[in-house]
C-alpha cells in the first residue's frame, strides 16, 4: 500500500473502524473478567463500575450474570456493608483465555507493519490515550465527583504497557493530572 499523507478525517475514520473491530471482539463480561484478573480481584462493585464506566445497577446485574455462570463470587466484608468481587478458578481460566485472545487479535492486526511503523503507531496511540485520559478525567471531575478516576485499562496487559516501570501513558497522565 502506498504511503500517503492522511487527512484528520480519514485518520479518525480508520481509527473508528479499527476500534469497532477490536471492540466487537470484546464485551462487558470479558472486560469484567480481564480487569478483575489483572488488577481488581477483590475490588468492590463500585470500583468495577468505575472501570467499566457502567452504572452501579448495571454493574450489579453484570456481576449477577457472571456469578450465575460460576465465574465470579461475591465476598462480604467483615462489617457486612462492602462486597468484594472475586474470580473463581473457572473465572480465572476464562480471564486468561480472554487475555490470550486479545493479544492474538491485536498482534495479528499489527503483523503487516514494519517495526518502524509499529513504533510510530505506538507513539501516536500513546499521545491519543493521554489526551483521552485527560479529557475523561476532566469530564468525570466536572460531572461525577464520586468517580474521578479515568479508567481506560479494563482490558490492558499491564506487563505489555510497562505500568510497573512507569511507562503506561494512561497511568502517567493520571499521575500528572493529580
Amino acid at each position: 500500500m502506498p504511503q500517503t499523507r492522511s487527512s484528520p478525517q480519514h485518520a479518525a475514520n480508520v481509527l473508528g473502524a479499527f476500534s469497532l473491530v477490536v471492540a466487537d471482539r470484546m464485551n462487558a463480561a470479558a472486560a469484567t473478567l480481564a480487569a478483575t484478573h489483572e488488577f481488581l480481584d477483590g475490588g468492590s462493585v463500585t470500583q468495577l463500575s468505575s472501570v467499566l464506566d457502567l452504572s452501579h445497577s448495571g454493574t450489579v446485574r453484570l456481576v449477577d450474570r457472571l456469578a450465575v455462570e460460576g465465574l465470579v463470587e461475591r465476598i462480604r466484608a467483615k462489617d457486612g456493608r462492602a462486597v468484594s468481587v472475586m474470580l473463581t478458578s473457572s473465572g480465572r481460566r476464562v480471564a486468561l483465555r480472554i487475555r490470550q485472545a486479545r493479544s492474538k487479535t491485536l498482534t495479528s492486526a499489527l503483523s503487516a507493519l514494519t517495526s518502524n511503523e509499529v513504533d510510530n503507531l505506538a507513539a501516536a496511540l500513546d499521545m491519543t490515550l493521554i489526551t483521552i485520559t485527560i479529557v475523561r478525567a476532566d469530564e468525570r471531575s466536572a460531572h461525577n465527583h464520586d468517580r474521578p478516576q479515568p479508567w481506560l485499562c479494563r482490558l490492558c496487559d499491564f506487563a505489555a504497557c510497562g505500568r510497573s516501570e512507569g511507562n503506561c501513558p494512561v497511568n502517567s497522565a493520571v499521575a500528572d493530572s493529580n
